[in-house]
């Protein structure tokens, strides 16, 4: 069965420690010189120390105010890192001769740097509210106290120099910045002007400035409409009329030509009305008379005869007083039916007269419907082109809010950009002059007057307890074989669970006792021996270690 490990009491690990006290000793004996050998050798560390406050801005944020939420409190840290650059030190490591055994040894500037960065020290001191930084110190630990001191103050001057730095360009880019955006929003009002101009150019006509204008033009447009309708229905009515007038007048000319034709028939009229005249009938009659005779007197006398022939003349008279009569009688009807003509030809001349200047006027009114239909067409191009114009009327309007809104809206941001750039030049003016929040030195940088470092007295009383803990590492490491064995009676009671009736002590005789108490000294001594020849061991070690300089430091 298993059995647990024993614990030890206070009295079995003095005892161990009793039996290991070489082991201990030893190491704290090495430790301690070969650490107060080195820390003897350190070079003495001097500190400089100044001390820097905020200083609030001379000029009241309340009649200047700052245009950005970063003050010295949040500008400190990039100034910081800027200032403890590598480009910036570098030149102060030349410039004041630092780490001159560095140099000469050849190690890399950048580990030469980071050193230095080790030995620069900035603590903040916040305000009540710890909101901001009240003021700041800047402690720099050199081997000169004239390096220290030279160190400090310049380290202090670049903070200066940077915040006021930091401080311009911050106003330059916002003045910059704000310019921009000044032209831009300049630009942009610009660009809705000319927009605006263009759409009041393209519709000059159909502003809504205009719609009282083109309402009353179409009013205009369409009352003569209704003028030129009522006009062109007077001419109907008067080319109507003069229809009817040369409807009459071509009846009357169909009279006067009926009545012209009418002569012919008078003529034969006339003829009857002439052989039943008295005069004709007397001239037939005798005739008949004289023809009879003429036929008696054949039938007795010859032609030739004197009374025959006087028969026959006296024929020949009323025939010829007939024919007389028959042309008087046709003379006079034609002197009557020429005379019929005539009036009839005038009155005919006169009708037609009459009905050319019906049929001119006629030709008037078509001209005038013409033209009073073309004036329509005109009117009605007119009354379109207004009505398209009044329709558009409120897309321009549209077009010409939207375009004034847009307007308005980026003159409210222009001018606020405009008031933003004012108040940019008068904070700019104010860092310019380095009359806002900035870095002034209250406590310059001392001369130190003792070194603050190294402590050698606290440093050999390390290296004495790490040769404490070194030399009770080695007397466990020895003791532990010893433990995991049964040494005396108690771990025989512990182990076996037994009671221990006696104990036989260890029986040596002088020969054996010598001989143990000459290998106890002998080992003494070796060890004594070991930790002298250790001693420059640890030195050399510690030394190209370089543990203590950078502790120092």
């Amino acid at each position: 069965m298993s059995v647990e490990f024993r614990q030890r009491t206070a009295a079995d690990l003095a005892r161990m420690l009793k039996r290991r006290k070489w082991l201990i000793l030893l190491p704290i004996l090495t430790m301690t010189f070969a650490v107060g050998y080195v820390v003897k050798k350190l070079p003495n560390i001097y500190e400089s120390k100044t001390l820097l406050i905020i200083q609030p801005p001379k000029i009241s944020e309340s009649v200047v105010p700052s245009l950005t939420d970063e003050d010295v409190t949040q500008r400190l840290n990039p100034i910081k890192k800027e200032v403890l650059s590598a480009t910036e030190l570098t030149p102060m490591i030349i410039k004041y001769d630092l780490f001159k055994p560095e140099r000469e040894n050849g190690i890399p500037m950048d580990l030469i740097v980071a050193e230095m960065l080790e030995n620069i020290t900035v603590d903040l001191e916040r305000t009540d509210d710890l909101q901001k930084i009240a003021a700041f110190s800047i402690t720099y630990r050199d081997r000169s106290p004239e390096s220290a001191r030279n160190v400090t103050s310049e380290l202090a001057s670049k903070f200066i120099n940077a915040q006021v730095k930091f401080s311009s360009e911050s106003a330059q880019t916002t003045r910059e910045f704000i310019d921009k955006n000044l032209q831009e929003k300049k630009l942009a009002l610009d660009e809705l002007e000319n927009q605006r101009l263009q759409i009041m150019l393209q519709n000059v006509e159909t502003l809504p400035e205009s719609a009282q204008g083109l309402i009353a033009q179409l009013d205009g447009l369409r009352k003569r409409e209704e003028t030129i309708s009522k006009e062109k229905e007077t001419f109907r009515m008067e080319r109507s009329r003069l229809n009817d007038n040369i409807q009459s007048l071509n009846a009357q000319m169909r009279i006067v030509d009926q009545f012209s034709d009418a002569g012919d028939g008078s003529n034969r009229a006339g003829d009857s009305v002439l052989l039943n005249s008295q005069p004709y009938a007397q001239l037939l009659a005798k005739r008949a008379e004289l023809s009879g005779r003429l036929e008696n007197l054949k039938l007795t006398l010859r032609d030739q005869h004197p009374k025959v022939q006087e028969a026959r003349n006296d024929i020949a008279k009323v025939n010829d007083e007939i024919e007389n009569l028959k042309r008087n009688q046709a003379g006079i009807i034609q002197e009557s039916q020429t005379e019929k003509k005539r009036k009839a030809e005038m009155q005919k001349q006169t009708l037609m007269i009459e009905k050319q200047k019906a049929e001119s006027q006629i030709a008037n009114i078509d001209q005038q419907l013409k033209y009073k239909d073309e004036e329509i067409a005109r009117n009605s191009v007119f009354i379109s082109q207004l009505e398209s114009k009044i329709n558009m009327i409120p897309n321009v309007s549209v077009a010409l809010k939207g375009i004034d809104s847009q307007y308005q809206s980026a003159k409210t941001a222009y001018d606020d950009v405009l008031k933003t750039r004012n108040a940019v030049n008068l904070d700019y003016e104010r860092e310019s002059n380095a009359q806002g929040e900035s870095i002034k030195t209250q406590d310059p940088a001392n001369l130190p007057d003792y070194p603050v470092a190294p402590r050698r007295a606290l440093l050999t009383i390390l290296g004495s307890v790490s040769g404490l803990f070194l030399g009770l590492f080695l007397a466990a490491l020895f003791e532990l074989p010893r433990v995991l064995k049964i040494q005396n009676i108690e771990d025989a009671k512990h182990y076996t669970g037994l009671p221990v009736l006696a104990s036989v002590p260890p029986l040596l005789s002088p020969q054996e006792k010598t001989w143990l108490a000459r290998t106890h000294w002998f080992k003494v001594m070796a060890g004594v021996a070991a930790a002298i020849v250790s001693i420059p061991l640890v030195i050399i070690i510690l030394q190209l270690s370089r543990v203590f300089e950078r502790v120092v430091s």
